[in-house]
């Protein structure tokens, strides 16, 4: 008997695409987003849109106004630096967390990303959003196996706006090119069970200079036609 796999909840697939879309400042910030285009170009109906940005309201990528509607949250360069400092600490103590805590189940799925990744290096790619998504796979899963669901929504939201400050600022990000050691060495620490090894791994890694230049926030859109949305009137600071 063949099983039955749920397709993705409307408003979770229109939580994922525009959260892309805002990461990668293909939606700057103080963005007016109309919900009218955003149903017709997602095709979502009004109560899946509002529940999608009521999540990425929770997560401060999105601002809720009363009477104007929603707006792209704004972001700065104290932002990237207070993010930055909160996340470092935040990412230690995951993995200090996770290196008493992991699983088998949860090492061996850590393996199969860093294999993927490894793949992925060898055959040349160079899509960024495949390099970003390795990436935060990998962090998503030291968060879950920190055992501390606190812990882990928090590094996911910090993820997130860590991401968006670099594309906006055009800071420079590091590619998987020069990140597969350290991977191994954040996968030998933590099977090793070893917090100062796994720490000392997880600071290698957020340290590693930047070395990929960031291009310009492309007009492509998650859907083909987002212009329609990025041409509306934004506001600095909603």
């Amino acid at each position: 008997m063949a099983l039955r796999t749920s397709k993705p909840r409307k408003s979770d697939s229109a939580y994922e695409r525009l959260r892309s879309a805002i990461i990668r400042a293909e939606l700057e910030p103080g963005c007016l987003l109309e919900e009218r285009d955003i149903m017709e170009l997602l095709d979502v109906g009004r109560t899946p849109l509002r529940e999608a940005l009521q999540r990425l309201a929770q997560e401060d990528l999105v601002l809720a106004v009363p009477q104007r509607g929603y707006f792209v949250s704004a972001t700065s360069a104290a932002d990237f630096f207070q993010l930055s400092e909160f996340r470092d600490h935040s990412e230690v103590l995951a993995i200090r967390s996770a290196a008493v805590r992991i699983t088998d189940q949860q090492l061996a799925r850590l393996k199969d990303i860093i294999d993927e990744a490894r793949e992925g290096v060898a055959a040349k790619i160079m899509d960024q959003d495949w390099h970003l998504g390795i990436d935060e796979r990998l962090h998503k899963l030291v968060a879950e196996a920190s055992g501390n669901r606190y812990l882990a929504q928090a590094l996911n939201r910090l993820y997130a706006l860590s991401v968006r400050s670099l594309y906006v600022a055009r800071v420079p990000v590091t590619l998987l090119f020069d990140e597969l050691n350290n991977f191994s060495a954040i996968y030998d620490a933590l099977a090793a069970h070893d917090p100062d090894l796994a720490e000392q791994a997880m600071r290698n890694h957020l340290d590693l200079p930047t070395v990929q230049a960031v291009t310009a926030p492309s007009r492509k859109s998650i859907t083909g036609e987002f212009d329609v949305i990025t041409a509306k009137k934004a506001v600095d600071k909603p």
